[in-house]
């Protein structure tokens, strides 16, 4: 099992096959003062997996801080890689929103998506205060 493509977004969705996203490519807020909400992520992550990876995984979403503390509630879900009748290798787009986002911290922060222990994407995310 392959990341082939993983980022933080405004919005996304997949539609017959076609990734189509917004927004791509946040890696950092900023506001005034911490505490500091952001409204919503939207994490992709497309992953590649050969017919022997097929069948029901466990996904775990954790956003951690400066001091490796869950920022949010970790996130787990069943997950099913579908094999494909035919074909070797598949793709599975994954797109997941986390909402009302608050970060306590400056600094750096990251998004870690883990499939059944393995981690497949850490997007990091700075946080930032004004300045002014």
């Amino acid at each position: 099992m392959n990341t082939e493509l993983a980022f933080l977004c405004d919005s996304a969705s997949d539609d017959r096959g076609k990734l189509h996203a917004l927004g791509i490519g946040i890696d950092s807020v900023q506001g005034a003062s911490v505490p500091l909400t952001h409204p919503r992520f939207i994490i992709v992550c497309v992953v590649r997996y050969s017919a022997v990876e097929s069948g029901e995984k466990t996904m775990g979403i954790r956003l951690l801080d400066p001091d490796a503390q869950d920022t949010i509630a970790p996130i787990e879900q069943g997950i099913t890689f579908s094999p494909r009748s035919g074909v070797v290798d598949s793709k599975a787009r994954i797109i997941v929103e986390v909402n009302s986002v608050t970060f306590n911290s400056v600094g750096p922060h990251a998004f870690h998506v883990v499939i059944d222990g393995n981690e497949m994407a850490r997007l990091p995310i700075n946080v930032n205060l004004r300045s002014g």
